[in-house]
């Protein structure tokens, strides 16, 4: 397209059919016209070089504007991808987290177990160890059933039947006597050994789960501590991001707003279509 179809095509004499022209356009369009406004300039057409500065400033216009609107939408991008990031970085944390939560976990579930198996095994064996003990126990009868066995002897080497009989009941009882009461010091003491056993299982898994809930609570802190650290991260780098973009936008929006030129410095071409004029008169008037 050459300058003159730009300058009287009416698709592009208004803003909104500007706006929808592509950047590789305006610039080949600004290129095109400044040739002419060259051109113009050196032929010494004022009036034409006058038309295509002001097309140009207004091209330039639609292209600051359009570089607005796509930093707008640039920022926007970078703004998602901010916050992907963000997200994508909080989502791998979390998953890595569980992931180590769930090993802690398994850890302490497997050394309870351990636990749970020694204390019984122990236990077991206590038992064992007692039953081992007593099995071919002999009691050893005490000096008054000892006395009454003599007696017994006696009367039997007497022929005397009647005592003899009466001794061996008292014997019969009294041996059950010290057979009740072996039974119960002997239950005594194994329960006394496994009271004492069990009081010590019960320091032991008190003190493992002591453990295990100063371990889950070290995690858990430190798990908050890092998730901290990364939201401090992005939210500085959001912060950054921010002052960024207002002062990227500031900037462009000045760019707009004072209209600013691609070629630079507006020519006044009214002031030389009148100089040129005046010179014009006073050839005639000469002549």
């Amino acid at each position: 397209m050459d300058s003159q179809n730009i300058l009287n095509k009416s698709a592009i004499n208004n803003e909104k059919s500007l706006l929808s022209l592509s950047m590789e356009k305006i610039e080949e369009y600004i290129q095109i016209l400044e040739e002419f406004q060259n051109k113009c300039e050196v032929e010494a057409k004022f009036v034409e070089a006058d038309l295509a500065q002001k097309k140009i400033a207004q091209l330039v216009k639609i292209k600051n504007k359009k570089n607005l609107l796509n930093r707008k939408n640039q920022q926007i991008e970078e703004r998602d991808e901010l916050e992907r990031s963000q997200k994508e970085e909080l989502d791998e944390f979390n998953k890595d987290q569980d992931k180590k939560f769930y090993e802690l976990n398994e850890k302490f579930q497997e050394m309870q177990n351990k636990l749970e198996e020694q204390h019984n095994s122990q236990l077991k064996d206590l038992q064992q160890k007692y039953e081992e003990k007593y099995s071919n126990y002999i009691i050893k009868p005490s000096p008054e059933l000892i006395n009454l066995n003599k007696k017994l002897e006696l009367y039997v080497q007497k022929k005397d039947y009647q005592n003899a009989h009466q001794t061996q009941i008292e014997i019969a009882d009294l041996t059950k006597k010290e057979k009740e009461k072996f039974e119960k010091e002997k239950y005594k003491t194994i329960q006394k050994e496994i009271e004492n056993l069990q009081k010590k299982h019960l320091n032991e898994t008190k003190g493992l789960e002591l453990k295990i809930q100063s371990a889950y609570n070290s995690f858990k802190k430190n798990r908050a501590l890092k998730v901290q650290e990364l939201l401090l991260k992005y939210k500085n780098q959001f912060r950054d991001l921010e002052n960024k973009q207002s002062n990227d936008i500031k900037n462009l929006e000045k760019i707009v707003q004072g209209g600013m030129l691609k070629q630079g410095k507006t020519i006044n071409y009214s002031n030389k279509v009148r100089d040129k004029n005046i010179n014009f008169n006073k050839t005639a008037t000469t002549k």
